[in-house]
């Protein structure tokens, strides 16, 4: 049976009127939430005692989000609970989750309680208290135990608690595992109020921070139970009581005397089998029939743009820190403004209960935005707090004491030292800066497996190994210690160290760190680990020339990662401190990448020219060819760029003469690359063309960018420059398929610069056939590529290419603006390449809107540039541009006209260009046209149009047929009105 969007709306209303009766729902439970209580077992909804009347399908859609609050359940999960019998709709759905929302009064004053999460279903996102009902004998029993009330209402913990639950059914002896202040007390004391009916009301809770040896423990524990520990022999005593019970018993706080409590826990589960424990320990105990439970972090939002509050909401750390501030701040309810901000607090706090809870304080004084501000030090968070709490969790300086006072010196001295360390590290990590003389390997393992299992350090492991890792807070605290030992600088000076040999040994191989197995953030660790080593470095107790040689070393991490403008400040900054007895190859490489890095950010200024220059005289001097060929391939772009025609070729000559020296065949393939772009800047497109196409060969495609190799990439840079030459020579299917693959593995090398300079350099391709579907597309990701990575020089192109797009749109004056932004910014930037092109649409432009002498003006100084410097591509389409000019003016000069058209012509013809040749010729045929030559047109353009074997469908293409088929038809007519007229 299907129900349809207009039923479902007849059975709210209907259902609104009548009790539900249909079960199949979680029994005998009530669950609190706001002012509302949901009973499972009355199936009812109450509100300050009154009931509020609901459907049972909004009922039971209600009960199912509930019972999995915190979690998203999916819109076939609701219908499958709500209609288990029933075909429905999905607007079914909608139309009952509306009705509940109003019944709840959800969005009403800031209350959320149904979040809609995009794509994925529905998440019940108000804070619960779950409780059993009165008929419950549990409840009846519960006086026998001594367990306190829960320590506040809890969140996120459910799973745990049911887990653990279910856990000490088969287990009689489980422990809680977690680092402070993750909540495991919290959770040890729900699992007690659950567990009250399985033990018949027999829990026992036991506070253990306070004892300090083996009687005292037996006496806590006696106490507990409700026996007087004033026995002569007060163990015999007590299991003589426990041997008679049925009872769980919670230890909590084990960890300041593991193996006293061990001993007692592994005594009592021998001698009396009806009593299960519970412990809460930063270690486990390790005795015989212990099952361990880590207790793990809160969910935390991930770190995503534009989360709105119910996103944000979703997640349990999020739920607490803004249930927490509500509890002080009674007016407050989360803004799509502040969820960010509420998720990366919680994402700064590792998801640690505590410490989130702490944070809520301060933020329901202060505000959510300086709470922000102050986790920039950390240590202040650490000294908030709250004076009820136990002791040891009264400040997250207290919880960390607790724990720090319980390690061994050894364990000290090691985590202070890891803390050094940003995010994860590995164990090779750990004994660069954790093993000295006095010190070894086998005590350095040691104390770090004592510290892993006392939950101070995480641990994560792959096939790579394990890798480990401090939480903030406790980091925080640790490099507080660091700072106060007085061996920080030493430290320091090992970990950056240790980050120049990390990055010798894989100076820019990211692929292990960025796969689905590796730890999360790990590239951010990678990363900050490095910077943190340079900060030092460079600092004012750093050393100079481990400054250097980082810097050299880290240059090509930051150029795979697209870091340009980090790259090129600590460039900058190493070749302030090079000295000159500094190495040869760490001179290169900073040279290297600061060309590189600024040439990408600033421009190609002389600045670039001379890092080049620099770098490659390093590499001579060496005879080192790779690099030799790397630094070429670099300076060769620079001249592209530039458009420095002979000095490409050149350097294309030079480079083809290295890599006949290597004998690789990868080298040979960037030497044809170089002389591919080199000839078809010199409108030479049949020798272009063969280069591109071996280098293209040669090489393996769908290959990742790494800029230890060469500078640019080669596969894609070579497809754009073959497109470009298929273009100009007019074979437009050719063009068209470099020009889409070359985007395509553009974005297979994962790297911007690669990415944008296809974009750049095919889009006027894409102008010159009219697909302006492609040019949308392509503008709109060149414009977000080139602001997210700073890349200055293709901002400047992609605003040229923006108004060239605009005038297409017919925004005229809209897009000459940016058009003559772009060409000031091209300017200054020298990126010359985009220029013409620029200036060519302007002009044209500006004659059309009655600027007819600065269009000219504007053209003959860019003509007067070109054959200055000897570039010839782009004289064809200068004067093609001239010749629409003189055409486009108020009153047309077509004698000027014809004699820029053809001279447009007369240039493409000797570069081959056959696609100017015919824009040109189409052109001059529509003037004499005009002026009834028709015959002379046909004559022009006929031949033209038969050179051309592809790309026929394009604009010009279909053009020049109906200019022939028209002109042809009109020499027919004249032929027969002539005959008819002599006869």
């Amino acid at each position: 049976m299907r129900q349809t969007d207009d039923e479902a709306i007849v059975e709210v209303v209907a259902e609104s009127a009548m009790p539900a009766e249909r079960m199949g729902l979680p029994s005998a439970a009530r669950v609190l939430f706001g002012p509302f209580e949901l009973s499972t077992a009355e199936r009812s909804l109450k509100k300050a005692g009154e009931v509020v009347p609901v459907g049972g399908r909004a009922f039971d859609i209600l009960a199912a989000l509930i019972d999995r609050a915190g979690e998203v359940v999916s819109k076939g999960e609701l219908i499958a609970k709500a209609w288990p019998d029933v075909i429905v709709e999905e607007g079914s759905l909608r139309v009952h989750l509306s009705a509940l929302r109003k019944a709840l009064g959800d969005g009403q004053f800031g209350t959320k309680y149904v979040a809609n999460v995009q794509g994925r279903g529905y998440c019940f996102v108000a804070p619960i208290v779950r409780q059993a009902d009165d008929h419950d004998h549990g409840n009846r029993s519960s006086s026998l135990s001594n367990l306190p009330p829960p320590l506040s209402r809890m969140i996120g913990r459910d799973d745990a608690v049911r887990d653990i639950r279910t856990v000490l059914k088969s287990q009689r002896l489980t422990s809680i595992l977690g680092t402070g202040g993750i909540g495991k007390t919290t959770v040890a004391l729900a699992v007690g109020h659950a567990a009250l009916v399985d033990f018949t009301g027999q829990v026992f809770f036991v506070d253990l921070s306070g004892v300090k040896d083996k009687e005292q423990v037996i006496g806590a524990v006696a106490t507990a139970i409700g026996l007087d520990p004033r026995f002569v022999d007060p163990e015999e005593a007590l299991i003589r009581s426990l041997s008679r019970r049925r009872a769980l018993v919670i230890l909590d706080s084990c960890e300041h005397l593991i193996e006293t409590t061990a001993e007692i826990a592994d005594w009592i589960f021998h001698r009396a089998p009806g009593i299960s424990m519970l412990a809460t320990s930063r270690e486990a105990l390790q005795i015989a029939g212990e099952h361990v439970f880590r207790l793990r972090p809160l969910g935390c939002p991930p770190e995503r743009p534009g989360q709105a509050a119910a996103e944000v909401l979703c997640y349990p750390a999020a739920r607490l820190f803004v249930e927490r501030v509500g509890a002080r701040a009674n007016d407050f309810s989360l803004s799509d403004d502040d969820a960010p901000i509420v998720a990366e607090i919680c994402r700064k706090l590792d998801g640690i209960a505590l410490a989130i809870e702490l944070a809520a304080g301060r933020a329901a004084i202060f505000g959510v935005r300086d709470t922000i501000a102050r986790l920039g030090s950390r240590l202040d968070l650490l000294k908030f707090g709250r004076r009820t709490a136990n002791p040891r969790h009264q400040t997250l300086r207290a919880t960390l004491d607790w724990s720090h006072d319980q390690l061994s010196e050894a364990e000290r001295v090691l985590l202070r030292r890891v803390a050094i360390f940003v995010g994860h590290f590995t164990l090779q990590a750990v004994l660069a800066v954790g093993q000295e003389e006095g010190i070894d390997k086998p005590e350095t393992v040691a104390a770090l497996g004592n510290l892993v299992n006392k939950s101070l350090i995480g641990v994560w492991t792959n096939w790579r190994g394990p890798f480990y890792r401090l939480l903030d807070t406790t980091r925080a605290y640790a490099l507080e210690k660091l700072a106060s030992s007085g061996e920080h600088d030493s430290i320091a000076e090992r970990h950056a160290s240790f980050a120049i040999q990390m990055l010798e040994s894989n100076p820019a191989n990211l692929l292990d760190l960025e796969s689905a197995e590796a730890p999360a953030n790990a590239v951010q660790d990678y990363l900050g680990n490095i910077r943190a080593a340079l900060v030092w470095s460079f600092g004012p107790n750093g050393s100079d020339p481990i400054a250097t040689k980082l810097a050299a070393v880290a240059s090509q991490a930051f150029l795979a990662m697209s870091l340009f403008l980090e790259c090129r400040n600590w460039m900058e900054k190493a070749i302030d401190r090079m000295t000159p007895d500094c190495d040869p190859r760490n001179q290169m490489e900073i040279h290297a990448s600061l060309a590189l890095s600024l040439m990408f950010t600033a421009g190609n200024s002389e600045k670039v020219h001379d890092a080049f220059k620099t770098a490659l005289m390093f590499a001579e001097r060496r005879g080192d060819a790779h690099q030799q060929l790397r630094l070429l391939s670099g300076l060769s772009m620079y001249l592209h760029r530039t458009t420095d025609t002979a000095g490409s070729l050149e350097l294309a000559l030079r480079s083809e003469t290295v890599a006949n020296k290597t004998g690789n065949p990868e080298d040979a393939a960037i030497a044809d690359s170089m002389l591919g772009g080199a000839y078809h800047m010199l409108g030479d497109h049949h020798r272009a063309q063969q280069h591109l196409e071996r280098a293209l060969r040669s090489s393996p495609s769908s290959r990742r960018f790494n800029a230890t190799r060469y500078l640019f990439d080669l596969r894609t840079t070579s497809l754009f420059r073959l497109t470009r030459s298929h273009w100009f020579a007019g074979n437009l299917d050719k063009a068209a398929y470099c020009a889409e693959r070359s985007i395509e593995e553009a974005e297979a090398s994962d790297h911007p610069i690669a990415l944008c300079r296809a974009l750049a350099q095919t889009m006027p391709f894409y102008f010159w056939i009219e697909d302006m579907e492609q040019v949308e597309r392509n503008l709109s990701r060149l414009e977000y590529t080139a602001g997210k990575y700073s890349l200055a020089p293709f901002r400047a192109g992609a605003m040229g290419l923006k108004g060239r797009y605009l005038i297409r749109l017919g925004q005229t004056m809209d897009g000459m603006r940016h058009l003559q932004d772009s060409l000031e910014e091209l300017r200054n930037l020298r990126y010359e390449m985009l220029v013409t092109d620029c200036i060519s649409e302007l002009a044209v432009s500006l004659a059309k809107q009655g600027g007819h002498a600065k269009a000219l003006a504007l053209l003959d100084e860019s003509i007067a540039t070109q054959l200055a410097a000897k570039r010839l591509l782009h004289l064809p389409a200068l004067f093609l541009a001239k010749g629409l000019a003189f055409l486009s003016a108020e009153l047309p000069e077509n004698i000027s006209a014809q004699e820029y058209l053809e001279e447009a012509m007369r240039l493409a013809a000797n570069q081959s260009a056959l696609s100017f040749e015919l824009r040109a010729g189409l052109g001059l045929a529509r003037l004499w046209i005009d002026q009834g030559r028709a015959r002379k047109a046909h004559d022009l353009i006929l031949p033209i149009y038969n050179r051309f074997a592809e790309g026929l469908a394009t604009p010009d293409l279909t053009l020049a047929k109906r200019m022939l088929e028209q002109t042809g038809a009109l020499r027919r007519n004249r032929r027969g009105a002539a005959q008819s007229s002599s006869g």
